[in-house]
């Protein structure tokens, strides 16, 4: 009789311990993925935050407005008397402005489409098409993504490095669909008018975000609004760029931006570009963007109609370069290679690694990959502490029965 009650002192204890756990279905605030970033050299507050996903970051970055904190290990991979000078002034509501009218000393494409025998502006081969889309990732590139999928149709995105560290779960999609990932910039500012320290960081500390993400670093950059020059495109390339322009505008970005501006002139515009295919002597790379619903939308109209007259692919496609990222990468129709092994996900695709051979232009020789830390993609997940309540109620009640049990037949 004594023991039967030790038993039941022992029940009652066990089926108390099994209430206190915790009932909660959400996961603490440790397991959340952190909602600020900070610089190497100072604290700053991001401000957007992570979506819900499963990548969290372990690097921290700086706020999506300038200026930006500067890697000092980056300046070492600049030799700076070797950049021109180019004084540009940004004016508010008007951008750049020359300080010599009439002259472009600089060879800005901003003020007369000035351009230089490396910079992309079209595909080299009559009837391609390369098909890019501006801003992203947003709120509104899943929609693109889907009808992209339903076409398996393949392009080339310039991501903007604040909004990679937003929305890291859609860039990983993009990046497994076989989609090519381009840089542009962190800010999205005008680089003519930045110090060349400043165009320094909006380069790398996108390059980093996105290596974080999918695992490699891309080598194509696309200046926000064109805005590129003799200097900006020695930075670039002494970092191991290679500057993106485009030769057919579709203006979609006026659908959200202008009241006035009507969906139609789009329409004209594409009609227009098909009519003079037959005469055309090189290929086309065209700017569109996947920042606003309005431009989703039409890029959703126009793509079937681009596609009957034109071999519409990724800009590294129709360049017959294989070679768009930094590390020994394929890429192709099939799509992304095999990122290196430190970076575990954020790969898919037919293609296999290779060396590395050179890409369709020339570059300098200084390479910024090894002066940022790379940092392989977190895909484990910790338990929720649900999970783990469900687990220590179920241990402790199975071992409370068979307890009771014994009770009963006279243990």
């Amino acid at each position: 009789m004594q023991s039967k009650f030790f038993i039941y002192a022992a029940i009652a204890l066990l089926i108390s311990s099994a209430s206190a756990a915790p009932k909660s279905s959400t996961a603490s605030a440790a397991d959340a993925p952190s909602s600020s970033v900070a610089s190497v050299t100072s604290a700053a507050p991001a401000t957007t935050t992570p979506t819900s996903g499963s990548f969290t970051f372990k690097n921290t970055y700086p706020s999506a407005v300038g200026p930006l904190p500067v890697d000092p290990e980056w300046l070492k991979l600049v030799n700076f008397t070797q950049v021109p000078g180019a004084p540009y002034k940004l004016q508010a509501g008007v951008g750049p402005v020359n300080p010599t009218p009439g002259q472009n000393t600089y060879c800005s494409w901003t003020f007369t489409q000035c351009i230089r025998p490396d910079d992309i502006t079209f595909c080299p081969t009559k009837g391609d098409w390369g098909l890019t889309y501006d801003d992203g990732p947003s709120q509104f590139s899943p929609k693109l993504y889907d009808f992209l999928d339903t076409l398996n149709q393949k392009v080339t995105l310039y991501l903007i490095g604040s909004n990679v560290i937003q929305y890291p779960d859609l860039v990983q999609r993009a990046f497994k669909a076989g989609h090519h990932i381009a840089i542009h910039t962190w800010t999205h500012s005008y680089l003519t008018t930045l110090s060349n320290e400043q165009i320094i960081a909006e380069f790398k500390w996108t390059e980093r975000a996105i290596k974080e993400v999918i695992g490699v670093s891309p080598r194509y950059v696309r200046p926000p609004y064109g805005d590129v020059d003799d200097r900006v495109r020695n930075i670039a390339h002494q970092l191991g760029f290679v500057v993106n322009i485009w030769n057919k505008d579709t203006l979609d970005w006026s659908l959200a931006e202008s009241k006035t501006f009507q969906a139609a002139w789009i329409d004209n515009n594409v009609t227009a570009w098909i009519a003079e295919a037959p005469n055309a002597t090189t290929g086309s790379i065209s700017l569109e963007h996947d920042i606003y619903s309005p431009t989703v939308d039409v890029a959703i109209k126009i793509l079937p109609i681009l596609k009957n007259t034109f071999n519409v692919v990724p800009v590294p496609v129709c360049l017959k370069d294989q070679t768009p990222y930094k590390e020994a990468v394929t890429y192709s129709l099939s799509g992304n290679g095999p990122a290196p092994a430190a970076a575990s996900s954020g790969s898919s695709g037919n293609a296999t690694a290779t060396g590395g051979s050179p890409g369709p232009v020339s570059v300098a020789a200084a390479s910024a990959g090894s002066a940022v830390p790379s940092a392989s993609v977190n895909s484990t997940t910790k338990p929720s502490a649900a999970s783990t309540s469900f687990d220590t109620k179920t241990m402790v009640m199975g071992v409370a029965a068979v307890m009771l049990s014994l009770a009963v037949v006279g243990f």
